[in-house]
């Protein structure tokens, strides 16, 4: 009788040498997520005969590609890096070492594809808020480093401040407009409590801005008419009045352009990116049309929000840097060198805009990389939607 060929596995790192729960017919509820470790066991295999048996592993990606096993291929135990989105493929044979020498091979195709914060896109985490404690850092960027747009660089001082832990989900968006009447709202909605002047005004009610439907399925992005696999990935294509007017629904407000800078140098440690000083990684940020390994850009180079967790902010934040550019509530002007004390700039001129910050998901050249930078910051119309384009909320405790 031939061996039989028995592949057991783990998605996460194996407490003992029997943590392997996992079989062709017993799967995770969630797919390992891309640049994850999986970790192989042979130890159920046998040979009915009781011969001595050999094992020997091989790992596939989608486009072939044999990848590396670790200690190796004839181990017991192995593991492998998955570094993209895809199907691979795990083929465990198992020789008789003696007698005859017959072989068995047992195959399993393993999906890879990121982890949902919740498949709903709106229920927690999704949702979820987190503190960032206010203080003081020095706002833009030293006249050496950077654009011209983020000098002078000044001192800006911050209150505490709760921000969205993930950037805001199509699941979320459609929520909103489930329940949104279409009126708009009052004077003053959404104001910072420090900034006076700063909440919603009552003549943008009723304008082409709040012309959700228009918008978001028309500009391309993630959006889908009907509930789908984007839930959890993050809603493009809204103007700077949309982000605020979700924000104001959801019990919230827009971040001023120096909170959101506060968030992602991690205040007075004035990182250059999120996560520290190192370069940009697709490890650290989803940018470059980099996210599934393919050549070009797919949608699947934007995927669920929170997918590199590696690349956090100090105060708990993800995509901070790259995935979409984010709304900010201050009008884009230049600078001045003066103390920001929880500041906006309110005073919009037409052929400015509004302020968007970190970077999105597409390119990945030296300008892009510059973009993921905390104190990057470019404007544009408020009224102009643009698929690269998405926002988070912020709130006074």
């Amino acid at each position: 009788m031939p061996p039989v060929a028995s592949i057991r596995f783990n998605v996460n790192l194996p407490a003992d040498p029997d943590d392997y729960p996992f079989t062709a017919d017993v799967l995770p509820s969630d797919w390992p997520p891309p640049r994850s470790t999986i970790y192989l066991s042979a130890a159920g295999s046998f040979d009915p005969e009781g011969q001595a048996i050999s094992t020997f592993w091989n790992a596939l990606d989608e486009a072939g590609n044999y990848l590396p096993l670790e200690p190796e291929p004839a181990a017991l135990r192995a593991s492998f890096f998955v570094p993209y989105v895809g199907s691979y493929a795990i083929t465990l044979a198992v020789v008789e070492a003696d007698g005859d020498e017959q072989l068995t091979q047992s195959k399993l195709s393993l999906p890879v594809a990121p982890r949902p914060c919740a498949v709903d896109g709106f229920s927690p985490p999704c949702s979820d808020e987190l503190a960032v404690p206010g203080g003081t850092f020095a706002m833009g960027s030293a006249a050496e480093i950077g654009f011209a747009n983020e000098q002078p660089s000044h001192p800006a001082v911050i209150a505490p401040f709760m921000l969205d832990k993930y950037e805001v989900t199509v699941g979320r968006f459609r929520k909103f407009l489930a329940g949104f009447s279409g009126d708009g709202f009052p004077d003053g909605a959404g104001t910072h409590p420090l900034i006076p002047g700063s909440g919603w005004q009552s003549a943008w009610n009723g304008q082409d801005s709040l012309n959700f439907a228009m918008s978001v399925s028309e500009c391309g992005g993630p959006w889908t008419d009907v509930p789908g696999t984007s839930e959890a990935r993050p809603i493009t294509c809204v103007t700077w009045y949309q982000a605020f007017a979700f924000c104001i629904g959801d019990g919230k407000r827009l971040p001023t352009e120096s909170e959101w800078e506060f968030a992602a140098v991690g205040g007075d440690e004035q990182r250059p990116y999120p996560w520290g000083k190192t370069l940009p990684t697709p490890e650290l940020a989803v940018y470059g049309c980099l996210f599934d390994g393919q050549v070009g850009c797919t949608d699947a180079d934007l995927p669920v929000v929170g997918s590199v967790s590696a690349g956090a902010g100090r105060f708990g934040q993800l995509d901070l840097a790259g995935s979409v550019w984010e709304w900010t509530l201050d009008a884009y002007a230049p600078y001045s060198s003066g103390t920001c004390d929880n500041c906006a700039n309110l005073a919009v001129a037409d052929d400015d805009g509004r302020v968007f910050r970190g970077g999105n998901y597409l390119y990945d050249d030296q300008a892009q990389q510059s973009d993921l930078r905390g104190a990057a910051r470019l404007g544009f119309d408020a009224k102009f939607p643009d698929p690269t384009r998405g926002f988070r909320c912020a709130r006074t405790p």
